[in-house]
């Protein structure tokens, strides 16, 4: 299994403070060029913004970089909240 996928089942049973659907994580190279980590934090479709409160928002995302350094993970992690259309939209370019 590739680390990635071992961060990745870590992440998705990490007891995180917003209604978290899955966890994506992509190679990915910054506009400086140094390697770094593209994490789509995917959330449940019915999610409203205004639900997304920004401590709740920095605990998860504490709680993503505390999981990734634990494995070792040091490039640092691009985090994107979506939810699952808008993460589609992106792939398809829309």
């Amino acid at each position: 299994m590739r680390v990635y996928d071992q961060i990745r089942e870590v992440l998705r049973n990490l007891p995180l403070p917003l209604p978290v659907v899955d966890v994506e994580l992509e190679d990915y190279v910054d506009s400086g060029g140094d390697n770094a980590l593209r994490v789509w934090v995917i959330l449940d479709e019915r999610i409203e913004d205004r639900s997304l409160s920004g401590p709740a928002v920095v605990r998860l995302k504490a709680a993503i970089r505390e999981c990734l350094l634990r494995h070792g993970i040091t490039e640092f992690p691009y985090i994107s909240l979506v939810k699952a259309s808008e993460r589609a939209a992106v792939d398809t370019g829309e």
